[in-house]
């Protein structure tokens, strides 16, 4: 359900990263005014279909905004609407951007860094839908594209308006999809070679396919790499209690979404009945929902995802929840990310300590990544975290353009225009 959000505590002293006197940003005589918004859509090719439980996919159209300031200096941010997690379609994200959030900005000042996070309350809470949808990707990328200006703007990473400790690097997982088992030993023998110690692979489709994958990846990794396993909503809470004390054979750490997401039900039973970390993914998009979850011992970690939890800030406040409850994360991707959501996602990881870190697959899944630099983690899983203003990553605007479709564009001065292109 759609929810109003309180973001008033980030950015500021004793609430947010209580860095306000950065740079001597908070004081700065200088007033930017945000003057041009623009909406834009591109599918993204994969090199390989992806696939696992709830769908598979050879490419991804993700909705971009660019967000731009009256000194010219501009943010760009990437939401990933999925209709079976948050209930939103492309268009459905295009449109919301475009007729609600996008000309709640035009014309707003940002006058210190700690306007921003107000901001964004602000401007989402009045332009939240009315169908109670939750439009995480829809406020994904609108926060993103602010946050990426405001800290060039300003002179700060947007590891500026999170809390906690920031790490200098992170590690990630390699994920695995549906895979025949000649693919799958491919993929295995290369993360071996690659140093990788956290692996995630996609089941529910088949038990003894399962099976014989983990017996797979076991022998190819040995008994010291964490193996766990991702169901997305595939199973029933008996058949996922069955399928979990069969996998245990192969030592995995956790798995993820063993049953749908509204079955909570299902969820407790599931996490009672094992020791294995029981992580949920579809069933945590909103603070409320982290809250439940949390009060009623559901699950025992949420994957957050940036994309699927309305932004940065959202996440963050998500992250607080499962801290509070003595619960780890994990910081996940929705497939077919570019390098904007990637890097949100990887302060987002260094800013809360997660356990396990998702995502980052650039041009090893998309055929273009949008981006100008190297994004993709070194051995072991290793990526450093950038350390730029904003999300401090260089997007290749031209790829961008050609390959995508400017859908809206909302000015300062004027209604909204329709598309030059």
């Amino acid at each position: 359900m759609a929810q109003s959000a309180d973001y008033s505590a980030f950015g500021r002293p004793g609430g947010g990263a209580g860095r306000e006197d950065h740079h001597g940003a908070e004081s700065g005589p200088n007033v930017r005014t945000i003057s041009r918004v623009e909406v834009l859509t591109a599918a993204l090719p994969f090199r390989f279909s992806f696939g696992h439980a709830l769908a598979s996919r050879a490419s991804s159209t993700n909705v971009f905004v660019k967000l731009t300031l009256d000194d010219g200096s501009f943010g760009l941010g990437e939401g990933v609407p999925r209709e079976y997690v948050t209930g939103e379609t492309v268009d459905s994200s295009v449109v919301a951007l475009g007729e609600r959030f996008a000309p709640a900005l035009i014309g707003r000042h940002l006058r210190r860094p700690g306007d921003v996070p107000e901001l964004i309350g602000e401007v989402t809470n009045r332009a939240a839908s009315s169908d109670g949808v939750v439009e995480g990707a829809t406020r994904c990328a609108l926060e993103l594209a602010l946050l990426d200006a405001a800290g060039k703007a300003f002179g700060l990473p947007v590891s500026h308006w999170l809390t906690g400790r920031t790490a200098s690097r992170v590690r990630y997982t390699l994920v695995i999809p549906f895979s025949s088992p000649r693919r799958l030993a491919a993929i295995a023998s290369l993360g071996r070679a690659a140093g990788i110690v956290h692996v995630k692979v996609k089941v529910g489709d088949d038990i003894d396919a399962d099976l014989a994958a983990l017996r797979l990846l076991r022998r190819v990794f040995g008994p010291k790499v964490d193996i766990r396993v991702d169901a997305n909503c595939a199973w029933t809470a008996d058949q996922a209690l069955d399928a979990i004390e069969r996998m245990r054979v192969y030592r995995i750490s956790g798995v993820e979404q063993p049953v749908p997401g509204q079955d909570l039900n299902g969820l407790r039973r599931v996490t009672a009945g094992t020791k294995e970390l029981i992580i949920v993914d579809e069933s945590v998009r909103t603070v409320d929902e982290a809250r439940e979850l949390a009060a009623t011992g559901a699950c025992d970690a949420f994957n957050i995802r940036v994309s699927k939890c309305g932004g940065l800030l959202n996440s963050h406040r998500i992250a607080q929840v499962a801290a509070a409850a003595g619960m780890p994360c994990v910081v996940g991707a929705q497939v077919g990310e570019s390098v904007i959501l990637s890097m949100a996602g990887r302060h987002l990881a260094a800013a809360i300590g997660a356990r396990y870190v998702e995502g980052s697959a650039g041009r090893i899944l998309l055929k273009n990544d949008l981006s100008r630099d190297r994004v993709l983690p070194g051995r072991g899983g290793w990526a450093r975290v950038p350390e730029g203003p904003g999300l401090g990553m260089r997007v290749n605007e031209d790829a961008l353009r050609k390959d995508g479709q400017l859908r809206h564009v909302v000015e300062a001065s004027s209604t909204e225009k329709e598309p030059a292109i």
